[in-house]
């Protein structure tokens, strides 16, 4: 029997998870808990939840079937006891108006990778591949790992997207069947770095050493937060890593956007932060900076 782990979702011709068409597995768990987070239903590994108030039809079977009394309905409105839920899935399969969902399937490494390898042709004409994100890919090492291993068995170009915040003899064991590694830089700022991520910077920086040490092939992935890092010292930081590091290759900005607010609610959370989202002239004029002076090139991821 194979590897086993949580994912929620595996996405079809990603276009901007590596080179060429890609297909990406999203792995449930996190280390980080940074305050702007956009996949909220990633960070904890265990299955959850999610309700969907506006499709809800307050017909009540979700309470009629739920083993544990997560739901209730009071003055016209439904509400759940996340604390409760044990995302057994009897309320989502009871539910007409599919107003209630489960994060998270255990999956294991040989379906995972019979259902990528479809994808092959694409990934053969415009040298794409395999990604694993989450969450944190490498948060599951052993079964990222055992992913990496099958994958490249398979004949698959195979990215992944990682925070930095693993041990760095994890990043050595995974690295010799891993074609390049997508890593976050997030925050220049030590103190506002703990602060906003909830793992030290060194942390990061101790992967990006070690990384460049034994000859990976990096992407650094930098995503652009107003009021948080989009600022002068983070994009001269962003620049200056660049030209420091012999591993990375070219690095990618992701400005912000606020997609992810309405899965908080649906999680019975309440968003950390309210943020802008940078506009397209921002967005440029931040490019224009990042590509002056020494270093690699700066795109938009």
């Amino acid at each position: 029997m194979s590897e086993t782990g949580t994912i929620f979702d595996i996405q079809k011709f990603s276009l901007h998870d590596g080179p060429g068409i890609r297909t990406t597995v999203f792995l449930k768990g996190c280390q980080m808990r940074c305050v702007w987070c956009h996949n909220p239903e990633s960070l904890r590994a265990e299955k959850q939840l999610a309700f969907m108030e506006h499709k809800c039809l307050q017909c009540q079977r979700c309470a009629e079937v739920c083993p544990h009394g997560c739901h209730q309905f009071a003055q016209g409105r439904h509400e759940i006891d996340y604390s409760a839920c044990q995302a057994c899935g009897r309320c989502v399969e009871a539910c007409p108006a599919q107003a209630l969902k489960i994060y998270g399937q255990t999956r294991d490494v040989d379906d995972i990778i019979a259902e990528v390898i479809k994808d092959k042709p694409y990934f053969e004409k415009t040298g794409g591949g395999i990604t694993l994100s989450g969450g944190e890919a490498m948060f599951q090492f052993p079964f990222a790992l055992a992913l990496a291993k099958a994958a490249k068995a398979a004949g698959l170009h195979v990215c992944i997207e990682t925070n930095g915040a693993s041990r760095p003899e994890r990043y050595r064991e995974i690295a010799p069947w891993v074609d390049l590694f997508l890593l976050d830089y997030k925050v220049t700022d030590v103190r506002a770095h703990k602060s906003h991520t909830g793992i030290a910077k060194r942390v990061v920086e101790t992967t990006l050493e070690t990384l460049n040490e034994i000859g990976a092939k990096v992407v650094l992935r930098c995503p652009l937060i107003p009021g948080y890092n989009f600022n002068d010292e983070h994009l001269a930081a962003i620049r200056a890593i660049t030209a420091r590091y012999d591993a990375i290759l070219h690095a990618e900005i992701l400005p912000y956007h606020n997609l992810g607010m309405a899965k908080h609610r649906e999680l019975g959370q309440i968003p950390v932060c309210t943020i802008a989202v940078p506009d397209d002239a921002t967005v440029a004029k931040a490019l224009d900076v990042l590509n002056q002076g020494e270093g690699k090139a700066v795109r938009r991821g």
